[in-house]
């Protein structure tokens, strides 16, 4: 369970019928036959998204099952983490034992901010491919829910080098390919998984092995007409990527609005956070901003602050934003927070914020005109800025921020927008960051100023729905 500290709030907190039934049978008996009329007449798949095909970057070393040569090229982001990418898995591997000759899969590595195994098992499958058993590790990750437990006594069961293995799972090389990965994946839009790109087509989500038929016959049938029209077999699938969409995105004008859910948010979606005009640490044109509502009589609060700083300064283009969220049995957190804001009109904000969670335990009693002194503010001047509404109505706004995201506890952090609840180390901090990256970084390739980043991952956030 995430460490953390609840809100008040959260702790109170006849014959009409049978037609009924009778005429629903029907209308799905009807419904059935006219979908059966359309589908023997329709000239597409019954599930694709659209008519777009994307050009998925390839390095050309990544896992793939299948003749090198193929019709059908099904190109797979998936994340050992995830359970619909676990019960994709079957489905779709008994439909190609059909097409075995005409089909070859690619996988790339997504794992989700939220899925704190994923990225570990991500390096472990690299790690194993590297000596020929990524699809045996493949299969034991999914089966054993993405752990990487006696990883190394599970690898040398498979036939591998245990020494070797552990070396290219720690190595550099791990990491940059599954960020590579995410990075092609980022570029089209990917957010969740699993995402399937077949022949350029996309498809997203879990299908079943009737559907994962259908795809598979059309994608086939559409290169056979390829073929019939003199394109060499080996040439089929560069043939379908000329003139492939390579960079995919997204303006809805419309963002989602998922409901705030009993236990916290979802870490898989993007949420709307104004950072602007908060206390910050780190450069304004960084790739990935981290936002942290905090109560400065939270425990759990502390114990994350000096990860703060050290994740400003060991993560390159990392931007810590504090934001505030006083919580109503904390009697003296508001003007806790008060005075750290004050603070900050002196310059003095951060040391302000690491002097008041140092004395958290004697909060209760602390002076904080003593503590501005102690930091060489102007103390007379500090007084009048902690008692100025402007102050107040800046806590007030984070706070009704937080609410309006239906947090719940503190700390509350979000990463590039990503939910991650309680206070959870530094390592888990720079892995969240280090899954956000390739999608800020994409937005850069696009033309997207640096500066601008954040501003342009916010515009397409969701809105939390109360």
């Amino acid at each position: 369970m995430s460490e953390s500290t609840e809100t008040t709030e959260d702790k109170k907190s006849g014959s009409g019928p049978l037609m009924g039934v009778l005429a629903f049978l029907m209308a799905l008996g009807l419904g059935f036959l006219i979908g059966r009329v359309v589908q023997d007449d329709f000239d597409g798949p019954p599930v694709l998204d659209d008519d777009t095909r994307y050009d998925v970057a390839l390095r050309g070393d990544e896992p793939a099952h299948g003749p090198e040569v193929a019709l059908v090229t099904v190109i797979e982001f998936a994340d050992y983490q995830c359970p619909y990418c676990a019960r994709a898995r079957e489905p779709l591997e008994e439909a190609m034992a059909k097409r075995d000759d005409d089909v070859r899969l690619i996988y790339k590595h997504f794992p989700l901010p939220g899925h704190r195994l994923a990225l570990p098992a991500a390096k472990a499958a690299w790690a194993a491919h590297q000596q020929g058993k990524f699809w045996e590790m493949h299969k034991d990750l999914f089966e054993a829910n993405s752990s990487v437990k006696d990883i190394a006594a599970r690898a040398e069961a498979m036939g591998m080098d245990p020494e070797r293995f552990l070396r290219d799972y720690a190595s550099p090389a791990a990491a940059k390919s599954v960020d590579d990965d995410m990075l092609a994946g980022a570029k089209l839009g990917v957010t969740g998984t699993p995402v399937f790109y077949v022949n350029g087509h996309r498809y997203v989500g879990f299908r079943d092995k009737g559907q994962w038929n259908e795809v598979l016959e059309f994608e086939a049938d559409n290169a056979e007409r390829l073929i019939d029209a003199g394109t060499p077999e080996a040439e089929v699938y560069a043939k379908l990527m000329q003139g492939a969409v390579k960079q995919r995105r997204s303006r809805d004008p419309n963002p989602p609005k998922p409901a705030a859910q009993p236990g916290g948010l979802d870490p898989d979606v993007t949420y709307r956070v104004d950072v602007a005009g908060r206390p910050a640490l780190g450069p304004a044109d960084a790739l990935v901003t981290v936002a942290v509502f905090s109560d400065f009589q939270c425990p759990y609060c502390g114990r994350i602050a000096p990860s703060l700083h050290e994740l400003a300064e060991q993560e390159q283009g990392v931007r810590v934003v504090s934001m505030q969220l006083p919580i109503p049995s904390h009697p003296r957190a508001r003007d806790a927070a008060k005075a750290a804001l004050a603070a900050e009109r002196q310059g003095k904000y951060w040391e302000m914020h690491d002097k008041l969670f140092e004395s958290r335990e004697s909060l209760a009693d602390a002076d904080f005109s003593a503590m501005a002194e102690a930091l060489g503010l102007d103390v007379a001047q500090f007084e009048l800025d902690v008692q100025d509404q402007a102050i107040e109505d800046r806590v007030q706004a984070d706070v009704q921020m937080a609410r309006d995201l239906g947090i719940r506890s503190t700390p509350a952090t979000f990463v590039n927008g990503h939910y991650v609840r309680g206070a959870v180390p530094l390592k888990t901090l720079r892995q969240a960051v280090a899954a956000q990256r390739p999608m800020a970084q994409a937005l850069v390739d696009a033309g997207t100023p640096m500066v601008g980043v954040y501003e342009a991952l916010m515009a397409e956030a969701a809105i939390v729905e109360q």
